[in-house]
């Protein structure tokens, strides 16, 4: 927890019980995403970034969530941490997002999971999401006459699309983007939230340059509205193909098992900003 010295010229951070003070020009910037916070970082273990490339970071993150991103999360993990991240990237519950998810192979399950608690949402889930259905086998994913259907998935905005050269896909989001923005009552950087659930079908039947195209024309509505959005590719960090991908991201998002955690299942995250040639150390997810 981070808490405030009287003293003008100090602030006090409370730090896994551990003080730190700093000059009063540093600011604790609150986190818009999945993204490390101080408390995340154990001092003094190997893993802990210097302090000024976590005061860069931070400060970089609110740069982002003021101007609209693009992150890609990549890493050799298993798909429940994917989902995870994704999660928070697309917002606490508590707050009014108005969240585009297109889904190629995720499950419904993964979906649901990610959407906010309905009892915690501001707004009525199926008036603040939009699901856009990219699968192979076109099969609703939110149809409430389907048995098969989480409960919580009922009744979110599904549009099924059929494409052949991916144009359709691109048209969607970005539609989905600009209703939403046309919509709201009023918005705010960081309210619009994208994701796409993953890469890797769409790489795999329309080939790299053409899914690259289209990350860079959404990529553009989504800094146009001081959007977020995160793309899944699961493939290790240091893969020739997540590199590649690397330049058109503002952020690249590393996620893995941490083997530390007394529950294998628990995972850890760290952020690469390729154009600052900045890489903070690992952190929870």
């Amino acid at each position: 927890m981070f808490a405030y010295e009287k003293e003008p010229l100090l602030y006090l951070l409370i730090l896994r019980g551990k003080f730190y003070t700093f000059p009063l020009k540093m600011t604790v910037i609150p986190t818009p995403m999945s993204s490390p916070t101080p408390r995340d970082f154990e001092r003094g273990s190997d893993e802990s970034p210097p302090d000024d490339d976590l005061q860069s970071f931070l400060s970089l993150l609110n740069e982002l969530k003021s101007t609209g991103c693009n992150l890609l999360v990549v890493g050799d993990a298993p798909r429940e941490l994917f989902t995870q991240t994704s999660s928070r990237m697309l917002g606490d519950d508590d707050a009014v997002r108005y969240r585009t998810l297109a889904v190629t192979d995720a499950t419904p399950e993964s979906i649901a999971e990610r959407l906010p608690d309905p009892s915690e949402s501001p707004r009525p889930v199926g008036e603040t999401t939009h699901v856009l259905n990219h699968a192979g086998a076109l099969r609703s994913v939110t149809a409430a006459a389907d048995p098969t259907t989480p409960v919580d998935l009922a009744g979110v905005k599904e549009t099924r699309i059929a494409d052949p050269q991916l144009a359709g896909l691109q048209a969607a989001l970005i539609e989905a983007i600009e209703e939403f923005a046309n919509r709201a009552d009023s918005l705010h950087p960081a309210d619009l939230r994208v994701g796409i659930d993953s890469l890797e079908p769409l790489l795999d039947h329309y080939g790299e340059d053409v899914v690259r195209r289209c990350l860079r024309i959404v990529g553009s509505y989504v800094r146009d509205y001081d959007a977020m959005a995160h793309y899944i590719l699961p493939k290790p960090y240091d893969s020739d193909l997540v590199q590649r991908f690397a330049d058109d991201m503002d952020a690249i998002v590393e996620i893995q098992l941490d083997d530390s955690a007394d529950n294998d299942r628990v995972g850890k995250q760290r952020w690469h900003v390729p154009s600052r040639d900045l890489t903070i150390g690992w952190a929870s997810i």
